[in-house]
């Protein structure tokens, strides 16, 4: 298994980075996570990441009927921007689905609570994912722009548990490690007026990312069937997907 290396600070992409994001560390204050979070859920709309997961929905839902009460989980669910989209989708095809967001940070899901309106009905929960325990089945699990902090050795871990938890599917969007997007979000950021520690995060966040070939080692480590899973492009990001 790959060992993340590097510094950021050497723009070397041909390893995986180590540096810390600063969403990562424990001195974030409420004051400046906010506006940092409402910003990176902006830019993530804007690079069509909501699409991508929808897209992947649509397909994922096909062969069930349409009155079947569905739940979903979003890993890392940050700002909440995701779950309200995956809402505002059920809604527009009358898909009857639970959604419950997870995420580490108390100030985070405090955050994204403050953002969802009650009448979205999304429940949000702090917990490890691996300490999680569902009062039901869960049918899908996704994550959006969360395994580039994981570890290799996590990744899989992750993987793994999504296969054993996921009844009818799973799938992880996440960034590519390469040079377009590194230096493009620095440009974008500066232009769409995006906050500084997005930016600074954003670039951290590609160099820690995984390529295409990496994405296939852990997938393989992880037990999972070349066939059972596809592993799609989607502007510099990867859509992972699994369905039973």
């Amino acid at each position: 298994m790959s060992t993340i290396t590097t510094s950021i600070e050497t723009t070397d992409l041909t390893r995986r980075s180590t540096e810390a994001e600063w969403l990562d560390s424990a001195d974030a204050s409420p004051e400046q996570l906010e506006p940092v979070l409402r910003d990176l859920a902006r830019f993530n709309g804007a690079m069509l990441g909501h699409r991508a997961v929808m897209t992947w929905l649509d397909a994922a839902v096909r062969r069930i009927p349409e009155g079947t009460e569905l739940t979903l989980v979003d890993v890392g669910c940050g700002y909440g921007d995701l779950l309200r989209a995956i809402r505002g989708w059920a809604v527009a095809r009358g898909r009857p689905i639970r959604l419950i967001g997870i995420d580490l940070s108390g100030e985070t899901v405090r955050i994204a609570r403050t953002a969802t309106s009650d009448a979205l009905d999304i429940e949000y929960q702090v917990v490890d994912i691996f300490d999680f325990i569902p009062s039901r089945p869960i049918d899908f699990v996704v994550s959006s722009l969360l395994t580039h902090h994981m570890s290799d050795e996590m990744i899989v871990t992750f993987v793994r548990w999504m296969e054993k938890t996921a009844r009818r599917g799973w799938m992880i969007y996440d960034l590519q490690r390469h040079r377009v997007p590194f230096h493009f979000i620095g440009l974008m950021g500066r232009l769409t007026r995006l906050h500084p520690i997005v930016i600074h995060d954003g670039r951290i966040s590609v160099a820690r990312a995984l390529t295409r070939a990496e994405w296939t080692a852990r997938l393989r480590e992880a037990g999972i069937a070349p066939g059972a899973v596809r592993l799609r492009w989607f502007l510099f990001r990867f859509v992972i997907g699994r369905v039973r």
